[in-house]
């Protein structure tokens, strides 16, 4: 319990200073930049399949 608390209470040091800060920052903005275009594909193919949910559902609710 002593070495956890020691180690959490280590990280949040860390956490507040501005240069870990930063590089944090710099990880993740190359991160998402690394993910974005996966990420743009399964945006993209969500869109499709909710449409073809959408006109589903009206052609089954819609009498013709």
């Amino acid at each position: 319990m002593f070495i956890r608390r020691l180690v959490i209470g280590a990280l949040m040091a860390a956490a507040r200073n501005p240069a870990v800060q930063k590089k944090a920052g710099e990880a993740a903005s190359r991160a998402v930049d690394q993910a974005r275009p996966n990420l743009m594909k399964a945006s993209r193919r969500a869109g499709e399949l909710t449409r073809k949910a959408h006109d589903k559902l009206r052609d089954m609710t819609d009498p013709k």
